[in-house]
């Protein structure tokens, strides 16, 4: 009928708008973030967590509510869509964060706090390792000078943790009742001790007074999160209940309906975080400095870890900032002006990588650092040097890029922090410019002699 078109105008008139726009508000609240996705264009709500099911049908919902032709079915839809969300997601969420939930920025509150424990205790376990460190030095009367210098810490980049998964363990664990902060941090604490492991070789070199000197090459293992769930008495192979889903699934689900309440997305990036383990496993591969190998070592640290951001810029070291929702203010970018989950840029990136692992900065912007960086060419190309997609100026948007090695097919691999992605490790094609910082010891070994 003509009439009922012209009055509900197909997404035109006050009624509507007051319902999308009510989604905005949701989505930048981080209460229902993936609702929006479905809402505007009728993009599929990807990946809602809840319980023990993933949300593809969510999407599929609000993709066909918002295909219906008639307004009014629209709204009562989408409005119905929007109550049963927030139902059954708060019910599926971590009940240590949603205790006295009363709103949406209450829960970021929450979340934000309950993460600063976190990485707290994380930070208490590393010191407990450190400390054993200095036990292992002391009791065999080891150099501590060239000790500390061969120390190998595989924990002090990237802490190999997850907070969201923590927090769904915590809570799983007592079947989301009686729960507190203070038995949280307590169980955390009481696992301090076996969050990192340390071992040690006992070696020699000989001193420019020709006197053999002995000193302890310790390492602090990679970041085991097996010890909070023992401290949380969880088996993540055992069957939760009657629902056919172990522990460790049904941990997994409410972890990533946590992460899609917070800021919409259920991981950093595309690309899967890359484990320890395989880290430390392509850092042997590599036969180049040890300067060289620090650089490779902080910048796979954050693979499938940090997000994209524009502008994201940080100080080296873990920052607990990372993967929270934040505005993007930096102007220049479709992002501006949107909440994202905060991380870093493409120089960002590069500049914390030579910040954490050399101490030294190569500063922000493609501009910058391409003045403090000099030409070499492809074949000279090491573990650490810096890819950049055009000379600056010539191209709308540049990129940056770092240099990890080939891979066994003899491809060049780059580690970069890719719109859309996040830090990842690939091979690109569209590298065209090779650079190498200036004034920067690229080839010093980081270790003593060893005779």
């Amino acid at each position: 009928m003509p009439e009922d078109r012209q009055s509900f105008g197909d997404g035109q008139d006050d009624f509507l708008r007051g319902a999308r726009d009510g989604l905005e508000a949701a989505r930048r609240f981080q209460a229902a973030a993936a609702v929006k996705a479905g809402a505007e264009g009728g993009k599929a709500v990807s990946e809602i967590a809840a319980g023990a099911a993933a949300g593809g049908p969510w999407g599929a919902v609000a993709s066909a509510a918002w295909s219906l032709r008639h307004t009014l079915f629209k709204i009562i839809v989408c409005f119905c869509l929007f109550v049963l969300f927030i139902a059954v997601l708060i019910t599926s969420l971590p009940s240590i964060v949603t205790n006295n939930f009363s709103g949406p920025v209450n829960l970021s509150d929450s979340f934000d706090g309950y993460s600063a424990v976190i990485s707290s205790c994380i930070q208490a376990g590393h010191d407990a390792a450190l400390a054993q460190v200095e036990q292992i030095i002391a009791d065999g009367g080891y150099d501590h000078d060239l000790s500390i210098s061969a120390l190998d810490d595989q924990g002090k980049v990237s802490p190999d943790y997850d907070a969201s998964y923590i927090l769904a363990a915590y809570s799983l664990s007592a079947g989301q009742t009686g729960l507190s902060k203070d038995d949280f941090q307590a169980k955390l604490l009481s696992a301090a001790g076996q969050m990192y492991r340390v071992t040690h070789v006992e070696k020699e070199t000989v001193s420019a007074a020709g006197v053999a000197v002995q000193y302890a090459a310790c390492t602090i293992h990679p970041f085991d999160q097996s010890a909070i769930l023992k401290a949380f008495g969880i088996d993540t192979s055992a069957p939760y209940g009657q629902t056919g889903s172990t522990y460790g699934d049904i941990i997994s689900n409410m972890a990533k309906s946590l992460k899609m309440t917070m800021y919409g997305a259920a991981g950093s990036g595309m690309t899967p975080a890359i484990t320890d383990a395989d880290l430390n496993a392509y850092l042997n591969t590599l036969t180049c400095s040890g300067a060289r190998k620090e650089l490779i070592r902080a910048a796979l640290s954050l693979v499938g870890k940090v997000p994209y951001f524009w502008g994201g810029k940080s100080g080296p070291g873990w920052n607990d900032a990372w993967n929270t929702p934040r505005l993007v203010t930096a102007a220049g970018s479709k992002s501006t002006g949107t909440i994202r989950p905060y991380g870093l840029d493409c120089t960002g990136f590069t500049d914390w990588v030579y910040q954490t692992a050399l101490g030294v900065s190569l500063y922000e912007g493609s501009w910058r650092q391409w003045d403090n960086t000099y030409a070499i060419t492809e074949a000279q190309l090491l573990p650490g040097d810096l890819g950049f997609m055009a000379v600056p100026g010539t191209v709308p948007v540049n990129h940056t890029l770092l240099y990890a090695g080939k891979d066994a097919q003899g491809r060049k691999l780059w580690i970069h922090c890719s719109s859309g992605s996040g830090v990842v490790m690939n091979s690109p094609t569209y590298v065209t410019q090779f650079r190498r910082p200036i004034g920067v010891n690229l080839e010093a070994d980081l270790l003593p002699a060893v005779s």
